[in-house]
């Protein structure tokens, strides 16, 4: 898997990683793949990419992928390769590949990594030294109450690409009164934050006298210390914690499919009258897309402005219709431009034009 780190952040990486040992395992393949963060995190110690192998494309059976709505990603990848690619979905976790380079991010509804639940788990067992450094504060945690409340709250990004199908902020509001919800029926509960702007939202909670893991005064271990390791501690504590509500991120799904402690998990999802519900992460989605049953990958223009000034308001609408919605189009444009043209020259960026203005499906005729 020459593509893992390349494509989407930590969750995203977990994911692509399970999939390529899963496959591997099925089939008895070795595993190759470039460093990664896992390899520091998890002890993971696979061998280097060693040689060009041909693209194992993901496929997925409801809805596009990336190579879907960037159709020049492909032929890109079989000129890298000089050989024609194959596309893949949910199947070859129980037949397996081999000889293959694996991309994708395979985020397939959980019931098919299910089987391989124990194994899922153990590949992502923090190594000894940062295992012992978090138990250290886990139980700080675990002496301010009884019940462990984590909520995952993501932002940045997904605030600034409005645009891609998964992306939703719930103000901080609904969380508040989702706590005001359940508070009084836990016992002896204890409020973990977690954020990627943390400073920015913690005060809106201060009901609930939230704890982070900056709070917690994690000792990371030397070898680790010039690293950008800390959200990991995130991560840990929300597997570990008794109540989990994340966002629609990959980051906390996975915290979830590793927590074995949990009686409740509870996610956003895109009806706004009810806001949060219930899930298994054993048995769900990952992501929930817009559009439900036929999920969109991108969101058109109303979509933006209907999802920003439904949780966000007006003045976020607003910037996200007039300056972060055109700009995302324009990367995305420009992105296809490159690839085109990587691919094929002067011909490439014409076929690309044509495929953005008029004629989507250039990149397959031609």
């Amino acid at each position: 898997m020459s593509s893992i780190g390349k494509l989407g952040r930590f969750g995203n990486q977990l994911f692509q990683y399970a999939f390529l040992r899963i496959c591997a395992e099925e089939s008895g393949a070795k595993v190759q793949c470039p460093a990664w963060i896992g390899q520091t995190l998890f002890g993971h110690d696979d061998a280097k990419v060693s040689q060009r192998l041909p693209p194992a494309i993901e496929r997925l059976d409801v809805g596009k992928s990336l190579f879907d709505v960037i159709p020049e990603f492909i032929p890109f990848l079989e000129k890298q390769a000089d050989a024609k690619s194959i596309r893949v979905g949910s199947e070859v976790l129980e037949t397996g590949l081999c000889n293959v380079d694996i991309w994708g991010f395979f985020q397939f509804h959980t019931r098919y990594l299910r089987p391989h639940q124990q194994y899922f788990r153990s590949l992502f067992k923090p190594v000894n030294d940062l295992k012992s450094a978090l138990e250290d504060c886990l139980n700080v945690l675990r002496s301010k109450g009884k019940t462990i409340v984590g909520i995952h709250i993501r932002r940045g990004d997904y605030i600034k690409e409005p645009r891609v199908g998964f992306t939703l902020v719930f103000p901080t509001k609904w969380y508040c009164e989702w706590l005001d919800e359940i508070w009084d029926k836990l016992e002896d509960p204890v409020l973990l934050l977690c954020s990627d702007e943390i400073d920015s939202i913690i005060y809106d909670f201060d009901k609930f006298s939230p704890v982070t893991t900056k709070d917690l005064k994690i000792q990371l271990p030397e070898r680790m210390k010039d690293l950008d390791v800390e959200f990991y501690a995130d991560f840990f504590m929300l597997s570990k914690c008794d109540v989990v509500c994340t966002s629609n991120s990959n980051f906390s799904f996975v915290a979830c499919m590793l927590n074995e402690r949990a009686k409740m998990f509870v996610r956003p999802h895109w009806d706004f009258s009810t806001r949060f519900k219930q899930f298994n992460p054993w048995d769900s989605q990952p992501l929930l897309w817009i559009g439900d049953k036929q999920p969109k990958f991108l969101k058109n223009l109303i979509d933006v402005a209907y999802v920003t000034y439904s949780t966000q308001g007006i003045w976020t609408m607003l910037k996200s219709v007039f300056i972060y919605f055109p700009i995302g189009t324009i990367k995305g444009w420009v992105l296809r431009l490159y690839l085109g043209y990587q691919t094929q020259g002067v011909i490439g960026i014409v076929k690309s034009l044509l495929s953005i203005l008029i004629w989507r499906s250039v990149w397959r005729k031609c």
